[in-house]
């Protein structure tokens, strides 16, 4: 009997074991935005003139782009970083050091400071690049590493950023996807590479483009080729290659004061910390569009009559309440932003509560201004936000080209050119 009960024990350890997050536990380098260690909260990378920028430089411009994040287990840690290049693809591109740095050492993050009056304690880091210390002498896409204690294995998290060359221009619209059953839910974009007094030798196969839907990698289409080629212009003017699901405006919430109820925010409660209440929110599907202002996913941390919000902003629990009368069969629901890294991850992962009829979450965010929706996971992997949010032709959305080519003879792929576009144009 005593057996028969350690083995019952043993299975449910070992079942309990299976269900652990297992999200900081993959050692393996990934070529993409991840956290690898947990504590590590706010990472933002951006332009140091643009706060809501995709973390994009031009070269040798003078530009710099600013990384903050927190620590919120440690005092203080040793915290180095190194840059690694990549190509188009996202894969290391073979450059040495040596070929894309001035000065291709790795370094210390040496400003710090520690939070103030924070419920939650948290120790602040930020880092500008390029410094005195490391500079690029190429283009391309990169991986900003960082890692802990001088020991290269032991990764913290990983960010992605570009660097840029004006030798092409990119220009277009957005428009109102041409298919007749893509009409009413889909964009389509539009545009043409204008490459004069730059010799592009074969554009089918030394080019590569990438269109991005606000600054999203997970639905980045990666496979356009130019419909028409003319004396110094390439023109991409399909009808469904060039389509994004038109999605809808993101919801929102405001933390900035906690003394008082800002936008959908319905209650505050204080205890060891702060906890914060969304109003209980509903599925969008079959809803009509309807114009409302967000800033297409970002965040931005913000704290009311703060000196400094990236120390004096504090960590509050915020409870969301989706309601449904039953759980979805597509697929678990989560939280979805880039407050997650474009990711649907465990942390932000919803539980269906059969009594209330709804999905409940609690998660630990910095006092801000937040866009999010409510997102699927797919048994494919990929990320369903229609099923819960629905999809409109109307709704504003910001577009991002990135035009790599590989010269005959190059080693690597150079970022040459971009483009923005805005749905925006639609009206």
């Amino acid at each position: 009997m005593k057996q028969a009960l350690f083995s019952i024990f043993i299975l449910l350890s070992l079942c309990l074991s299976a269900q652990k997050n297992t999200y900081y536990e993959k050692p393996v380098l990934r070529y993409d935005d991840y956290i690898y260690q947990e504590g590590i909260k706010t990472i933002r990378f951006h332009p140091a003139s643009d706060n809501l920028g995709l973390p994009m430089i031009r070269l040798s411009s003078g530009e710099s782009l600013i990384l903050t994040f927190d620590d919120l287990y440690e005092d203080f840690v040793n915290y180095n970083y190194t840059v690694i290049h990549c190509d188009a693809n996202w894969q290391p591109s073979g450059l040495m050091k040596s070929d894309y740095l001035n000065n291709f050492q790795d370094y210390y993050i040496t400003n710090y400071d520690y939070s103030i009056n924070a419920f939650i304690p948290y120790t602040n880091y930020k880092l500008s690049i390029p410094n005195k210390d490391i500079n690029f002498t190429k283009s391309g896409n990169y991986i900003l590493k960082v890692y802990r204690d001088d020991n290269e294995e032991n990764t913290v998290f990983t960010r992605r950023f570009m660097i840029y060359e004006t030798m092409v221009s990119a220009s277009g619209t957005v428009r109102r996807a041409t298919q007749v059953d893509k009409m009413n839910t889909h964009q389509e974009v539009d545009f043409d590479i204008n490459h004069s007094g730059y010799v592009i030798q074969e554009p089918y196969r030394d080019l590569k483009v990438v269109l991005l839907q606000n600054q999203r990698w997970d639905n980045a289409l990666t496979s356009l080729k130019p419909q028409f080629i003319q004396n110094g212009k390439l023109t991409y003017n399909y009808d469904d290659e060039n389509t994004f699901k038109g999605l809808n405006e993101f919801r929102s919430f405001d933390t900035k004061n906690l003394q008082a109820l800002s936008q959908n925010v319905r209650r505050v409660n204080q205890d060891s910390l702060y906890h914060a209440f969304i109003r209980a929110e509903a599925p969008r599907l079959i809803s009509k569009y309807a114009v409302q202002f967000d800033i297409n996913g970002q965040y931005v941390v913000r704290r009311l009559d703060a000196g400094d919000s990236d120390l004096e902003a504090d960590y509050v629990d915020v409870n969301f309440l989706l309601k449904h009368p039953e759980p979805y069969r597509e697929g678990d629901v989560y939280i979805f932003g880039k407050f997650s890294d474009w990711q649907l991850l465990p942390e932000y992962k919803l539980k269906y509560d059969y009594a209330r009829g709804a999905y409940l979450g609690n998660f630990r965010l910095k006092q801000g201004f937040y866009n999010y929706s409510y997102a699927l996971a797919m048994d494919s992997g990929k990320i369903n936000l229609e099923t819960v949010e629905g999809s409109h032709w109307e709704t504003e959305n910001d577009y991002q080209i990135l035009i790599y080519n590989r010269e005959v003879g190059s080693r690597y792929d150079r970022l040459i050119g971009i483009g923005e576009l805005s749905s925006e144009d639609l009206y």
